[in-house]
């Protein structure tokens, strides 16, 4: 059962990444906004339950991006997704989980999700992604509150 959990994750983050790719490329001439989708479910399982199996996932998603959308070496989007996770996950250990600094743990995760196009044009990138930054991540708060809320405590 495990196993078909983990497939089915899989399968899900593929599409995750696909309709990421795609909205993005349609979204081309906006310049202020960008959907990740898989960075919010990045984010979601390092910030909640990092763990052996997500790891799998993770770097199955890093191959699957690295061999139909970048022309990146096989691997290097897996690195990348797990260093994110792996950073994610210390930082949100060590502080307490406030909204700003959920906020600013996004937006760090952010910029190492797009570390490519920030090294090539710093000087407008850190207000560009500030702005963002900000529709995702309240993206990630109303996908977590729907999460966690438990319907069977719920008064109606």
């Amino acid at each position: 059962m495990t196993y078909l959990k983990n497939l089915i994750l899989t399968f899900a983050t593929f599409f995750l990444i696909f309709t990421e790719t795609r909205v993005n490329t349609f979204l081309t001439n906006n310049v202020y906004f960008e959907f990740y989708p898989f960075l919010v479910y990045l984010f979601h399982v390092s910030t909640n339950y990092f763990s052996r199996s997500s790891v799998l996932i993770i770097v199955l998603n890093g191959f699957y991006y690295d061999i139909f959308y970048t022309s990146n070496f096989l691997g290097e989007s897996s690195i990348k997704f797990l260093f994110i996770c792996i950073v994610t996950h210390f930082i949100s250990t060590k502080l307490s989980t406030n909204i700003f600094n959920n906020f600013l743990l996004f937006f760090i995760c952010l910029l190492l999700y797009k570390y490519e196009l920030i090294v090539t044009d710093i000087g407008m990138s850190l207000f560009y992604y500030l702005v963002i930054c900000l529709p995702n991540f309240l993206l990630f708060r109303a996908l977590n509150s729907n999460l966690r809320r438990d319907v069977f405590s719920a008064k109606i």
